[in-house]
């Protein structure tokens, strides 16, 4: 057994088309399906972002949310929606709805 990073089993139920067509998509770009497992339980126990303005990364779970625009605060530049002009906020904003999508509800 690794003791540098052990590994647990998991047992998940999943629809059977979206394992098959998952399945496709993870073997043509070469990833196992329990990398992606891994890495969706890591961004969602642990969430990451890039921010939109300075475009360094940054944890969402150290940032504040701005009581003006109520986006996340960047925590290095300290930028939020405030600082983006209107086009690129509605950019941002259709980016943050893909990744709510993919999460099942609001980042933070």
């Amino acid at each position: 057994m690794n003791t540098t990073n052990p590994k647990m089993k998991l047992t998940v139920s999943i629809g059977e088309d979206v394992l098959k067509a998952g399945k496709k998509a993870a073997s043509e770009r070469r990833i196992p399906v329990s990398r992606l497992i891994e890495n969706y339980l890591k961004f969602l126990a642990k969430p990451e972002v890039y921010c939109f303005k300075c475009g360094e990364k940054f944890s969402v779970n150290e940032a504040e949310v701005c009581p003006r625009c109520g986006w996340i605060i960047c925590t290095k530049c300290k930028a939020c929606r405030c600082s983006l002009s209107e086009e690129s906020a509605e950019v941002a904003y259709h980016m943050r709805k893909v990744y709510e999508d993919l999460l099942g509800g609001r980042i933070k």
